[in-house]
């Protein structure tokens, strides 16, 4: 038996950082951006899921906002998000 090294590119085994966005995560990203348009705070447990998903991607983050001398953590749909939902030619609340 005869045996053959082969030998690839470290550029063979990269996986694709971006993989396309669920159809769940599309609604969770869509009934966020609706209820940041009415400044209704949002979080995980208002969705049916994939909601971490987002937050890893980075598509949805904690912001600290002040008002009147009271600060709290709110949820928010980034703009790379917002971009993305138009990119694949969904109509998003701004």
């Amino acid at each position: 038996m005869v045996s053959k090294l082969i030998i690839f590119s470290d550029e063979h085994f990269e996986t694709n950082k971006r993989a396309p966005l669920s159809s769940l995560m599309v609604v969770t990203l869509l009934a966020a951006c609706a209820k940041q348009k009415r400044h209704i705070p949002f979080g995980p447990g208002d969705t049916k899921g994939s909601f971490i998903p987002l937050i890893t991607r980075g598509l949805i983050i904690r912001k600290e906002v002040t008002t009147n001398n009271h600060t709290e953590l709110l949820w928010q749909v980034t703009p790379e998000a917002i971009g993305l939902l138009k990119d694949m030619g969904i109509d998003v609340p701004n």
